[in-house]
């Protein structure tokens, strides 16, 4: 089974109140790119992203989205599976509706942004970890459309080259410091774009811990970890969205094969689907970790065996 966890699509009713690609909205774009690359299972999230007037955080597009994919999902059951767009900074009412779409929907796990008006996961109201630890499903994190350094990067397209990278990386970086990845050690993330370049980071994270009582550097936070910051880097899922090949093994070295999961971004992104499988390929793996990269971790990550034959 090869299975691409990283596709975004959005309901069409949308696509005229805002600026993105035609293929967001096109669900034939999705299975086109299945046969050219032999993917079985496409997993279809909400990037968190908007050019024009919605706002995806607010409850009311949750949950159109939600039972938009779901609806989806239900009819390709085979095809495709799909992660419930839940911004979980916004109250009670995105927390209840987490709840319904996996309980009542049926959809494969969570997809929220990386931060959301300036709060990062570790501001996450700790209800949300407790109710995803105990429906046992994983979140994949995705930087939404603002990111951090967002004034800095208005030319060249640096929000997306730079910005969202960076995002992801001080987001899980607060995560892990503040304590909350080891509060909640049952919650599993699956990380966009390979984890920004937190991979590269993880010894730094431990430097500073380890010296977090050295007052000449500063001064540090109240949480002292049990084990080294790059124990929990090593616990997360990261998936392939590299765009080649040396930051992809960078991520295999950090948290080894069992904990990569192959994705294409597209949609959007116009790159062909098999080009993200030669990288994988080009890295020369054992047969059964190249297998595992390309499909096996992420049908385990989101129990997709159990749910194609359960649908």
């Amino acid at each position: 089974m090869i299975v691409d966890c990283h596709s975004h699509l959005f309901p069409p009713a949308w696509a005229t109140s805002g600026r993105l690609p035609v293929d967001m909205f096109d669900l034939d774009v999705v299975f086109q790119r299945q046969a050219e690359a032999g993917i079985d299972v496409t997993v279809i999230s909400d990037p968190h992203i908007w050019y024009g007037d919605r706002d995806l955080g607010d409850i009311a597009s949750a949950r159109e989205y939600n039972d938009h994919l779901a609806a989806l999902a239900a009819e390709h059951h085979t095809r495709i599976t799909g992660l419930a767009s839940v911004t979980p900074w916004r109250g009670r009412e995105h927390l209840v509706e987490a709840e319904r779409a996996i309980s009542d929907l049926g959809l494969a796990g969570f997809a929220i942004p990386t931060s959301d008006q300036g709060r990062y996961l570790d501001s996450v109201p700790p209800a949300f970890w407790e109710l995803v630890a105990g429906l046992g499903v994983a979140v994949f994190i995705h930087p939404g459309g603002v990111t951090v350094g967002q004034e800095h990067m208005t030319s060249y397209r640096l929000g997306e080259v730079c910005g969202r990278p960076l995002d992801t990386t001080l987001t899980l970086t607060r995560f892990i410091l503040t304590g909350v990845a080891e509060r909640f050690p049952g919650v599993r993330l699956l990380c966009s774009h390979a984890e920004g370049a937190i991979t590269m980071l993880a010894d730094r994270l431990d430097f500073g811990h380890e010296l977090r009582d050295y007052a000449p550097l500063g001064p540090w936070g109240p949480v002292k970890l049990e084990r080294p910051p790059s124990y929990y880097v090593e616990r997360l899922y990261l998936d392939t969205v590299t765009f080649g090949p040396r930051p992809l093994r960078l991520a295999l070295d950090t948290v080894g094969p069992r904990q990569i999961c192959y994705g294409t971004d597209g949609p959007p992104v116009p790159f062909a689907a098999s080009r993200g499988i030669d990288t994988v390929r080009s890295l020369a793996l054992a047969p059964a970790d190249e297998a595992a990269v390309l499909g096996g971790n992420a049908a385990a990550l989101f129990a997709l065996r159990r749910y194609l034959e359960c649908v």
